[in-house]
């Protein structure tokens, strides 16, 4: 018995020890001896540009009428896409049909930066809009049937 109060006592004496006591403790009134931050030194986030021109493409448009065949494309910076109107030489429409349309298609060429050869493809206007294949930093030039710039864009 008295191995246990020897036992327990110090125990006792160590737990009423860690417990706070708040009555000794002062206590700031609301707002006093609280940090405030100043407004001017928080940090904003920073707004962000929205890329309208991402692919330069207001430097270029000096080419608008020029012939393909004067232009080096890949010498262009950043990735390309070359439009082109295309037709089929597939015996499918016959002009005398009065029913059949020919497809509108298109001959894409798409450049990687410091790529020199391409392979063309022959696309329908419908599967480039359906492709989603929408980059703003690509620079987009499309030509008429002669091979004359009609328009550069982002896209």
């Amino acid at each position: 018995m008295i191995r246990a109060i020897v036992f327990i006592l110090p125990c006792l004496f160590w737990a009423c020890a860690q417990t706070p006591t708040t009555t000794n403790r002062p206590y700031p009134q609301p707002g006093q001896g609280v940090y405030v931050y100043p407004e001017n030194l928080r940090p904003a986030p920073l707004p962000r540009i929205p890329p309208v021109d991402a692919c330069r493409s207001q430097l270029y448009q000096g080419l608008i009428g020029q012939h393909e065949g004067a232009i080096y494309i890949p010498g262009l910076p950043g990735r390309k896409r070359v439009l082109k109107p295309a037709f089929d030489e597939g015996f499918e429409y016959q002009a005398e049909d009065p029913l059949g349309t020919p497809d509108a298609l298109v001959e894409v060429r798409d450049y990687l930066p410091d790529q020199t050869l391409y392979v063309p493809s022959i696309r329908t206007g419908g599967e480039l809009l359906a492709g989603g294949d929408y980059a703003t930093d690509r620079l987009t030039v499309e030509l008429d049937q002669y091979g004359y710039v009609q328009e550069i864009r982002c896209g």
